[in-house]
């Protein structure tokens, strides 16, 4: 494996230089850092010294690396022709990004406010957002050992496992970063017993990871296991990162609830540099904290038991697609669409969807072992769409198909979208209320704000029970989809022009929220990252709990990051 990274001895000599250059006000990005300044970063004389970082690396048998941003190697004084021309190459490539440490799926997230692209060798190349200093951790005691260290020198600690974040925690300006997509390992139980857990409790199918497995991989694992996973529909998400900790939605979901609802036990490194095991036996309220409390907040995860299933027999899929040739006819569509949800994903389906404003609406539909009737069940909710067809140029189709296996599904649909890109999104559950009175709403929405873009996951019904068993927003028990309104910005994009896309998407957050209702909320893995009421929209009523918790495991408040549990980072536009 190879590593887009600055030999660690050699970025040291460039410390006081860049300390020079880059003052706290002229690093931070345009979203606000001020009060992340009581931590210790590069641009602060508190930063540990040359000597101090040398010692640190030999205690973690040199595992400290200087990480850049992924196109450093195509600018001085990191150029090299050879990585800079494999830069180029994947540099959409979803695989190779979570191979580096410098680079994040979404390109804000890594050069801010800053400058870093695939331009010519004399452009200016800036450190953005990407910590300066990394531990590419390799076992538990790396782990342990950057965190008492972050906490002796009051360090912005990050924690980066593939960097899909979309709220920004696992970058950070001047940060000092946990790096965890190398601890890999698969551990499949016939019968697994969680620690602590009484005499004679009786153990269930399930799988074992380490903090750096993802999603393509453990499916694949399961397959020849004949099992299945609750997990995310990317291939290079982490299973044992920020996708867990936020809850995590599913193809499964309808069927097993949320990835959450399918952890049995995880080990933890906490904030105060101590592993544990923790399960529903040993620490039921920090059980409950991880389980929905957000990425980043709550310690570093080294491995996560998740309850396995029955490898489907095959994969019902449905598509629906509506063109339209003006924009009313296209609002009459949509609001049609979004009526009709409810139908379909009480069938049994969850599945994604995408709109080009006054011309398409599209949705894809799945169902493990889904049959013929369940199909026609939920087709019955589109049925006043469905009479849209050849009416005014409007062609509307809707067909199914069945793939024969899980296998066959994650190969074809299977992929990691918006690589590389700028999007931001402003979010909101929908219940079936929701979209039986507010359909209208909700496209016209999207109509004042042209510069947004509409989206959907379809969750269904996910275990509504089991809510009260992990901390993600109530509200999921009575959704049934995720309403998304994208931005995204050229990445020569100027300043002025990121923070008014990122203004209206707050406005688009406002607006939606008061669509809604104040009792509704969001998946936090899926939000705005400058959501305003983001406690109430992230956590509804567990926050009060959450915030008890947090001050519990972690007193000194060492894991802080956007918009989390007890922090006080609170990023603007």
């Amino acid at each position: 494996m190879r590593f887009l990274l600055s030999p660690f001895p050699l970025i040291l000599l460039f410390f006081p230089f860049l300390n020079a250059l880059a003052t706290p006000q002229q690093h931070l990005p345009s979203h606000d850092q001020s009060k992340i300044l009581k931590r210790c970063t590069t641009n602060d004389p508190c930063w540990p010294d040359a000597k101090t970082w040398a010692a640190f690396n030999t205690s973690i048998s040199g595992r400290l690396i200087a990480s850049r941003p992924s196109a450093a190697v195509c600018h001085d004084p990191s150029y090299d022709k050879e990585l800079c021309s494999e830069a180029k190459t994947n540099w959409t490539s979803s695989d190779w990004r979570t191979d580096q440490a410098g680079a994040y799926s979404a390109i804000l997230w890594e050069v801010g406010d800053e400058k870093c692209f695939l331009g010519p060798r004399h452009e200016v190349c800036e450190q953005g957002l990407v910590p300066p200093m990394s531990v590419n951790a390799s076992c538990v005691e790396d782990v342990e050992a950057a965190v008492r260290f972050a906490d002796r020198y009051h360090l912005y600690l990050t924690v980066k496992n593939t960097g899909h974040d979309h709220l920004g925690r696992s970058s950070g300006d001047g940060s000092f970063a946990i790096w965890t997509h190398n601890m890999k390992g698969r551990k499949w139980h016939d019968a697994f017993v969680p620690f602590n857990a009484p005499v004679n409790t009786l153990g269930v199918p399930a799988v074992t990871l380490q903090a750096g497995e993802q999603w393509l991989d453990v499916y694949r694992d399961a397959t020849v296991h004949n099992r299945t996973v609750v997990g995310g529909s990317a291939r290079t998400v982490g299973a044992a990162g920020g996708y867990l900790l936020g809850g995590g939605h599913s193809p499964f979901s309808y069927f097993y609830g949320l990835a959450v609802d399918n952890l049995v036990e995880m080990t933890i490194v906490t904030p105060k540099g101590k592993h544990v095991t923790i399960n529903e036996y040993s620490d039921p309220g920090y059980f409950w904290a991880v389980r929905g409390g957000g990425g980043s907040a709550w310690g570093v995860v080294t491995s996560v038991t998740y309850k396995t299933h029955p490898l489907p027999s095959h994969m019902d899929v449905a598509f629906l697609q509506v063109n339209t040739t003006s924009v009313d006819i296209w609002k009459e569509a949509y609001a049609h669409a979004l009526r009709g949800l409810p139908e379909m994903t009480d069938a049994g389906y969850t599945g994604y969807g995408s709109t080009e404003v006054g011309s398409l609406v599209q949705f894809i539909f799945l169902q493990p072992n889904g049959t013929d009737a369940t199909l026609e069940r939920g087709k019955l909710g589109f049925q006043k769409l469905l009479a849209m067809n050849g009416s005014d140029g409007t062609f509307v189709a809707f067909a199914g198909f069945a793939l024969p296996s899980w296998e066959a599904y994650i190969n074809l649909f299977l992929t990691d979208p918006n690589t590389a890109t700028n999007i931001q999104d402003a979010t909101r559950l929908l219940t079936p209320e929701v979209l039986s009175e507010k359909a209208n709403d909700l496209v016209d929405l999207a109509l004042r704000h042209p510069d947004v873009t509409p989206g959907h996951n379809f969750i269904g019904k996910v275990n509504p029970s089991q809510r009260s068993k992990t901390s993600v927003h109530p509200i999921w028990a009575q959704s049934r989809t995720i309403m998304s309104y994208g931005i995204n910005w050229p990445d020569n994009a100027t300043s002025a022009e990121k923070k008014r896309r990122k203004q209206e998407l707050v406005k688009v957050s406002l607006e939606l929220g008061d669509i809604v209702g104040p009792d509704s909320g969001t998946y936090i893995n899926e939000a705005n990252p400058y959501e305003p009421d983001w406690k109430n929209v992230f956590w509804g009523p567990n926050y009060g709990r959450l915030e008890k918790i947090k001050r519990r495991i972690d007193p000194r408040g060492l894991m802080a990051c956007n918009r989390c549990v007890g922090g006080e980072i609170v990023y603007e536009p």
